[in-house]
């Protein structure tokens, strides 16, 4: 019997898989994606996925904005979250354009971010308390450009608005809620005189907010004669303040969005109710 005519055999080498369909993709694609997502992903997870994403990762445009908020304060976590904070920064070389960050944060970290970005156009801290130490004073010196600084739960002085004030000339929107942990202690004279304080160095503003402020009439006199662009102004939980008569008048005129001391604020991000602090009109 003749012999079968043998069949050559299969290579042992397996052919490689084809690439995922997200590799294809331009690198302005994938950037526009990845950027969806938070800082936390994409340096814990998204920039190991594959090379290509990794090195869209390292992209300095990657990050032009900074989201490390919403998360709850625990010792460890925050030196992680400072680390993370850093490396982002560092990464941007110089091109960051807007950061939040939130339960952590200190004067150093805050030094380190104005060092490296002196394009930053947006700054928001959140829940920082008493832990900057004077450092927004001198941070601000390196924001030429700041449009928005938004501040919750941070205590900050008087010095330090000025500062910012006379540094920051683009400056248009400033939210100061220190929150009742520095309201208890803080009174009203001191924040008239940080009242006092915007309206001197500040006269670009177009927005306003002081939540949880306890400046009274004479402070927000202040505020209205230094910064005449106010469109917008939040006094909302400022129990010392009485707006009947004249100045509410004026308020009414001057003010396009007025938010008045008892007004709602269910549609604010933070927990904030008036009935929390009624007791503070005696002390007013």
């Amino acid at each position: 019997m003749p012999n079968a005519e043998k069949k050559p055999e299969a290579s042992s080498t397996a052919p490689p898989p084809p690439s995922p369909p997200w590799v294809e993709l331009p690198a302005e694609i994938t950037m526009d994606i990845l950027q969806r997502l938070g800082t936390i992903e994409i340096l814990e997870s998204a920039q190991r996925v594959c090379s290509t994403w990794r090195k869209v990762c390292h992209d300095p445009a990657m990050w032009r904005v900074i989201d490390l908020k919403r998360f709850v304060f625990r010792s460890k976590v925050a030196k992680v979250l400072e680390k993370i904070c850093r490396l982002a920064v560092r990464r941007s070389q110089g091109q960051l354009f807007k950061i939040s960050i939130e339960n952590f944060g200190n004067e150093r970290l805050l030094s380190y971010i104005a060092s490296r970005s002196s394009q930053l156009r947006h700054l928001r801290l959140v829940k920082c308390y008493n832990q900057l130490s004077g450092g927004l004073a001198s941070a601000a010196k390196n924001f030429p450009f700041l449009e928005e600084l938004h501040i919750y739960f941070t205590s900050i002085t008087k010095n330090d608005i000025e500062i910012v004030g006379r540094s920051c000339r683009l400056l248009k929107s400033f939210v100061l809620h220190a929150g009742p942990f520095d309201k208890v202690r803080t009174p009203p004279s001191q924040d008239n005189d940080k009242a006092v304080a915007i309206g001197r160095c500040m006269p670009g503003l177009r927005h306003l907010a002081l939540i949880e402020n306890n400046l009274t009439n004479e402070g927000l006199q202040a505020i209205l004669d230094g910064c005449p662009h106010l469109e917008s102004l939040d006094l909302r939980c400022c129990c010392c303040i009485d707006l009947e008569g004249d100045l509410g008048r004026r308020c009414s005129q001057q003010i396009v969005d007025l938010k008045q001391p008892r007004d709602s604020t269910c549609d604010y991000e933070f927990d904030c109710k008036i009935r929390h602090y009624r007791s503070f009109e005696d002390y007013c």
